[in-house]
């Protein structure tokens, strides 16, 4: 009768241990659950917890691309448009989850030219045309450490275009092996035309759209930047 109750005394012990052991565990397991909203987005430094988000560069601390990727989320926008402080906006364009053209260190939009940190807002628009709240605007930050400027280059290189359209064309410029683009001062880039054949406008800045003459051929611009030029080749169809 007595060693009934010691295993009595006993299995009411183990009962116990067993309930808090499993309790703990199931705590701690759910604490660290990748399934927990708070890992589901990146943060980002929107106090009003807006479910749209972007983020710089995969989240590093720090870029030596001007242009650098950005990883952009919202459920309802068509379109999007970036800004370097807020206030001064890019144009809108298609929304996309993945964007590379921004240039956070150009001094236009807002951006300021060289190194330093460098904030990226994001402002969406739906089908319908509703925009997102301006007071509601998200953003993210990332260090910028300009790198040396090595060589420049016009995108496209090469495109074939008829007498009746018009093509733009964008200057860029890229650190030693290119794996970086590296900003310019967009008022110091200049752009020629062969022989004086067609017509460029402008014919100072980042961008140039070209007019072709009523002449079918092969005709080349060039980009100028400081002591470095460049150039692109048109050819000319009916």
């Amino acid at each position: 009768m007595k060693n009934n109750s010691i295993k009595i005394v006993i299995l009411y012990f183990i009962a116990i241990f067993s309930f808090v052991f499993y309790s703990g565990c199931t705590s701690i397991f759910t604490d660290i659950s990748p399934d927990d909203s708070e890992y589901s987005q990146p943060a980002n430094d929107n106090p009003n917890h807006n479910p749209d988000w972007i983020m710089i560069e995969n989240d590093l601390e720090t870029t030596k691309d001007c242009t650098p990727v950005l990883t952009i989320f919202s459920e309802d926008a068509a379109y999007m448009s970036f800004s370097g402080d807020g206030n001064n906006w890019t144009e809108w364009i298609p929304y996309h989850s993945s964007y590379t053209e921004f240039n956070i260190a150009g001094g236009l939009y807002g951006t300021i030219f060289g190194s330093g940190e460098k904030h990226v807002y994001v402002r969406f628009k739906d089908v319908e045309g509703n925009l997102s709240l301006l007071d509601e605007l998200i953003f993210d930050s990332i260090d910028y450490k300009m790198q040396d400027l090595y060589f420049i280059k016009i995108v496209p290189q090469s495109v074939t275009i008829s007498i009746s359209d018009s093509f733009t064309f964008n200057a860029h410029a890229y650190d030693f092996g290119g794996k970086n683009e590296v900003p310019m001062e967009g008022s110091k880039v200049t752009w020629t035309k062969c022989c004086g054949v067609g017509k460029l406008s402008p014919t100072s800045g980042l961008s140039t759209t070209y007019t072709p003459p009523p002449i079918v051929g092969e005709r080349n611009i060039t980009a100028h930047y400081e002591n470095l030029s460049t150039g692109a080749i048109i050819s000319i169809i009916q």
